[in-house]
Formats: structure tokens, sequence, C-alpha cells
């Protein structure tokens, strides 16, 4: 039980470290690549803001309790929440490894799902696998295609605003707008991770016997410090993929991106509240803004990969959290 429990703490604290460490692009790859910001100073921006979005996450939750994170009841509590935190973090890496922006968040949730049916025996996963998907499965077919549209559709009145004015004026005021946005950016995204751990932090407190379930100042400075130096070791590897290989973008296209992105996450964290994923917002943005210029700038078969690794993440983790579940189980059970 003791070794289990120091497991289920490491694993809780790397899923965090590498969602920053994975998700760091998403808010600094167009502001480095249009030369806005500098690696080092986009990198400690990011990491800041994330962590500011933590302690506000902290500060604006209301309910503890959402029907897409649970674990079984009963022994199989603590190696649920164990096999799907490590094969989040697995994931993460892998994804990291191979260059590809995924997300963390529906990483997570098909882990959960995974060991909702693992358990499905005792009744669990009957009534928490429809709940899952019912949160995860339509913000992921219609929010990219959504985003897209409304970034393809925004170069438009800023392109016919830009050709009025000179290329300096346009390109100076766009990468203000990259700096603002990329800053905002981060701390939705730091709001949206730190809501989402603290809620596992909660579980946590279910089926392990902690002295209370009450958040306390230092879990929230722990998740935060946790994302934070995950966000500073990151970010480079996707970010090439992202700004680089996936699609060419101006600094005004990339302001657009950066701005819609921004804009989606507000709406789909303190609107919608469901499990949204900033990667997947990120990218639709920056192809749709790309895609609305003259030449050719995306390149299909990054993008197709891409959205593959976008489709298989909920598969692999439900199969991955599955294949823990059955170790651990055997090894604790």
């Amino acid at each position: 039980m003791v070794l289990l429990s120091i497991l289920c703490v490491g694993a809780f604290l790397s899923a965090i470290f590498v969602t920053g460490m994975h998700d760091a692009s998403n808010a600094i790859a167009v502001p480095v690549r249009t030369r806005t910001m500098g690696d080092t100073a986009a990198l400690i921006t990011a990491a800041l803001f994330n962590g500011i979005g933590v302690f506000a996450a902290y500060l604006l939750i209301t309910d503890m309790s959402v029907p897409w994170i649970a674990v079984p009841s009963g022994h199989l509590g603590l190696p649920g929440l164990t096999a799907a935190l490590i094969t989040a973090a697995l994931w993460g890496v892998a994804t990291w490894a191979l260059r590809m922006p995924a997300s963390s968040t529906h990483a997570l949730i098909g882990a959960l799902a995974g060991v909702a049916w693992y358990a499905r025996v005792d009744g669990e996963g009957s009534r928490f696998i429809p709940a899952i998907f019912d949160a995860t499965l339509l913000p992921l077919l219609y929010l990219p295609p959504l985003i897209f549209l409304l970034s393809w559709l925004l170069v438009i009145p800023f392109y016919r605003l830009a050709i009025r004015s000179s290329p300096s004026s346009v390109n100076r005021h766009s990468r203000e707008v990259l700096a603002v946005s990329a800053s905002a950016i981060s701390l939705l995204h730091g709001m949206q991770t730190g809501y989402l751990y603290l809620l596992v932090l909660h579980v946590l407190g279910a089926v392990f016997p902690l002295p209370t379930r009450d958040l306390l100042p230092w879990h929230v400075l722990t998740i935060a410090l946790a994302l934070a130096a995950g966000t500073l070791t990151g970010g480079r590897r996707i970010g090439y993929t992202f700004a680089y290989r996936m699609v060419r973008l101006d600094p005004m296209r990339g302001a657009v991106a950066q701005g819609t992105t921004a804009l989606m996450q507000a709406l789909g964290y303190f609107l919608l509240q469901l499990p949204f994923s900033s990667s997947h917002l990120a990218t639709a943005s920056a192809l749709g803004a790309g895609v609305n210029q003259r030449f050719n700038s995306v390149k299909p078969k990054i993008v197709a990969n891409i959205m593959l690794t976008w489709f298989v993440t909920l598969p692999a983790c439900f199969l991955c959290a599955i294949a823990l579940m059955m170790a651990l189980d055997g090894i604790f059970g």
C-alpha cells in the first residue's frame, strides 16, 4: 500500500510536469517563429503564467465533482488512478518525442475510461464511461473545425486593414498582440490544467487516506511548480512541428491564430466547462489562419499525422491504462 501510494504521487507529479513540457508550444511556438519573443523569454513567460493560472483555478473552483473525473471505488481506486496518471505521462512523453501536438487532457480521460472499463464488474464502468465520452468526443469533433473556420474568417478583415498600413506598422502591432495572447494562452492553460489536477487530487483523497480532503495552498503550489517546471523544459521540440513544419505564418496571421486560440480557451473554460484540448485549439487556429493566404503554406502530410495522433489518443490511452491496471492489480491487489 505504501509503495503504491508513493507510485501514485510520483505519477501525479510526473503527469503535471509532462503536461507543461508538452503543451508549452501552444503558447510560444508562433511568437518565437515570428520573432516576437526569444526562446528563453517565451518559456519563462509561459511558465510564469501557467503557474498563476493554477492559483486562479484554485480561487475560482466551485464544483469538485464532475462526471468525467472518477475512479472505481474500493480496492481498485488507488491502482486505477495510478494507472491513469502513468498512462497520461507516458503518452505525453511519447508524443513529445514524436514532435506531435496532442491532448494531455484527452490522454488522462481516455486512461480513466480504461480504468473504468477494467472495473466494470463492480458496476463502476457502466456509469462512468458514457460520461467520459460524452464530455470528450463531442468537443474533439466540433471544436477544432469551429476554431479553424473562425481563424480563417478573421484573417479577412485583418488582412484588409493590413494592406492599408505599412508593413512595419502591421508587424509591430501584430507582435504586440502575439505577446499578449501568448501570456493569455499560458494563463488559461494553467487554469485548465490546474482545475483538472485539482479534481484529480480531490479524487485521490477519496481513495487514499489523506489527513484532509480539503485543497490546501501547498497542494496548489505543488501543482503550479510542477507545471511551470515542465513548461521551462519543453516547447522547442513540438514547437518546431507546430510553427516550422506544419504551417508558415507571418506576424499578422500569427496574431489572428493566437488571439483566436486565447478567445476560444476563455469561452471553453468559463462557458462550456468541458475538458477541451488547448493543443487542438492552437493547432486548428494556426491552420485556419495559415490556409487563408495566396500561396500554399500548409504541409498536408504533417497535418494528417497530427490529426491521426488526435484520434488515436483516446483509444491508445484506454488500452494502455487497462494493461497497467491489470499489472498493478496483480501486483498490489
